[in-house]
């Protein structure tokens, strides 16, 4: 993996994309957003927001995150940005829940507050489709996190993914966050995603790979993505080069 692309690496990889049908992707909180534990988010900043619009008017854009898809038409206004909510289940859209699925997610969590009784520190979003389950309030968060954990792994059905100080609950037959970014390639007709994720969710888009994904891993930790920069507030740095790169596209 490249750790230097804010360093001077931007030749090797901006130039592969600048003659591709690119799809400028990316995750929500801890990349576009600071990451706080609040369910409801934090917006972007308006520098970022404005960089964002700007690379709108280039490239298609989309916003992949595991909020749903009514938050993320909250977090991310604007037009000509894609938004996939619940980790790839909601492609552009709100989708309608299946009644099996919203009795399924209703009877984790139940057993989830069963399993956490007693156990303060912690509490569920309930996306309808999907769980969050939070847990980063307190000093003892690990061992919190244990608990959390362990009753997730209770969880017929269930998929895990762990995330920071979260672990998110999804039915198992749902699509990964990668299957949605292969989905708007192959609807959008476009080459390749450029995409950002600084979480263990984000993988499903990294373990891709070339030439479908060029992925950047924002932070520190483990990752599939061959490149990575260092901090949030440097995605800002890769919007304006990005911007640079082309002229507005013509409004149909």
């Amino acid at each position: 993996m490249r750790n230097d692309f804010l360093a001077g690496a931007r030749e090797p990889l901006l130039a592969d994309l600048a003659g591709a049908r690119v799809l400028v992707a990316f995750d929500y909180d801890g990349v576009l957003a600071p990451l706080v534990t609040a369910p409801d988010g934090r917006a972007m900043r308006p520098a970022t927001a404005r960089l964002l619009r700007d690379v709108a008017r280039r490239y298609p854009v989309a916003v992949v995150s595991g909020r749903a898809y009514r938050d993320l038409a909250r977090l991310v206004p604007g037009r000509g940005i894609v938004r996939v909510g619940n980790h790839g289940f909601e492609l552009g859209r709100a989708v309608p829940v299946p009644r099996r699925v919203r009795a399924r997610v209703a009877q984790w969590e139940a057993e989830v507050a069963r399993r956490l009784d007693g156990i303060p520190g912690w509490h569920v979003e309930h996306k309808r489709s999907t769980l969050s389950i939070h847990y980063g309030m307190r000093k003892d968060w690990r061992r919190v996190e244990r608990a959390v954990r362990a009753a997730g792994r209770s969880l017929a059905g269930a998929r895990l993914l762990p995330g920071k100080k979260v672990l998110n609950v999804i039915p198992s037959s749902f699509p990964t966050k990668g299957d949605a970014v292969a989905r708007l390639l192959q609807r959008l007709r476009l080459d390749v995603a450029l995409f950002l994720g600084d979480d263990r969710t984000d993988e499903d888009v990294f373990r891709l790979g070339a030439p479908t994904v060029v992925g950047v891993r924002v932070g520190a930790g483990r990752t599939a993505a061959r490149w990575r920069i260092k901090t949030q507030e440097e995605v800002d740095v890769l919007l304006e080069r990005l911007r640079a790169l082309r002229a507005p596209r013509r409004a149909p």
